[in-house]
């Protein structure tokens, strides 16, 4: 069995060292031990990552290569592309690290309940310095569910996929290099086409969450974020009237009833103020991107445009 690990990246030198010596003592109890290669793709065309890749050790072979193309999407795709002779691919992100078991609970559920694609639990790792009222919010915390059953919807943070899904589905849509979603739009796909795919609890990767993000503003162009790719996505897969009212209702919905608890919420202390203001800033990018404005989260490392669509052919 061939498995490729593979790992975007963009000017994240030690947390891409993190993960790469997490990876290097990845454990199998369950499963035998697999024929393992690490895929790093480097988003930085200057190849800043160069050095941290050859700088750690680590058992199994590991290729390293530069799209100079500036996008998410097109990092997701050269990963495939260099995956050629992968059974099995696997995505984590470079400012996550995986437990040691997390590729052997992985595989596992894989084999045990003959899934296309296997998904699991991202917990955030707070650096020192942030606030209390941050970490006991639960900005940061994702669903759970039982090993085997099925999840929402997976994303690239944590997943294991069959490369024959990839014969099928065509890789990550590139009109989403700059937004993301590109996971979420191409799970959706995977899901419509009836592909079986299953949750493992056991599978923990952890994601590190610093000073820059834990806080208010990051917090919400997060929720503005999700609730703009998710309509994009959606209007992309499906762009019948009644779909385009029901998300167009949704959106509505998420924005009077945030800003609702605004006031309630003062009552009962800055977190639940940010939750209300952020279910207001989930309904306001819902409704943008119903109507052709992308939220360009990646267009440069920490900053974020936004651009008018041409035609999203929805």
């Amino acid at each position: 069995m061939r498995i490729a690990i593979c790992v975007g990246t963009f000017q994240r030198r030690e947390l891409l060292r993190s993960l790469l010596t997490g990876i290097s003592q990845l454990t199998f109890r369950k499963m035998p031990t697999p024929e393992i290669e690490i895929i790093v793709v480097d988003n930085d065309a200057a190849g800043s990552a160069r050095e941290i890749c050859e700088a750690v050790k680590l058992p199994w072979r590991k290729k390293y290569v530069v799209e100079p193309r500036r996008g998410i999407a097109y990092v997701r795709n050269r990963a495939v592309h260099e995956a050629d002779n992968a059974n099995l691919i696997a995505f984590i992100d470079d400012d996550e690290a995986p437990c040691a078991s997390w590729l052997d609970e992985l595989l596992w559920a894989q084999r045990k309940f003959n899934a296309d694609v296997v998904t699991g639990p991202v917990l955030p790792r707070f650096v020192t310095g942030v606030a209390d009222w941050v970490k006991r919010g639960e900005f940061f915390e994702k669903p759970k569910y039982e090993t085997g059953n099925s999840p929402d919807l997976p994303s690239t943070n944590n997943a294991l996929i069959r490369s024959e899904v990839f014969s099928c589905i065509a890789g990550f849509d590139e009109q989403f290099q700059l937004t993301g979603g590109e996971d979420t739009h191409f799970f959706l796909r995977v899901a419509r086409a009836g592909y079986r795919i299953v949750w493992s609890q056991e599978a923990v990767v952890y994601e590190t969450i610093s000073k820059e993000r834990a806080n208010l503003g990051w917090i919400l162009h997060r929720g503005y974020q999700g609730g703009n790719s998710w309509a994009l996505c959606e209007s992309s897969l499906d762009g019948r009237a009644r779909v385009r009212i029901a998300r167009f209702t949704k959106g509505c919905v998420h924005v009077v009833g945030g800003v609702g608890l605004v006031f309630v919420s003062f009552f009962s202390g800055r977190a639940a103020v940010l939750w209300a203001l952020r279910r207001a800033c989930l309904g306001a990018g819902m409704l943008t991107g119903l109507f052709g404005r992308k939220y360009l989260a990646y267009a440069s490392s920490g900053a974020a445009l936004v651009e008018q669509t041409p035609k999203l052919g929805r």
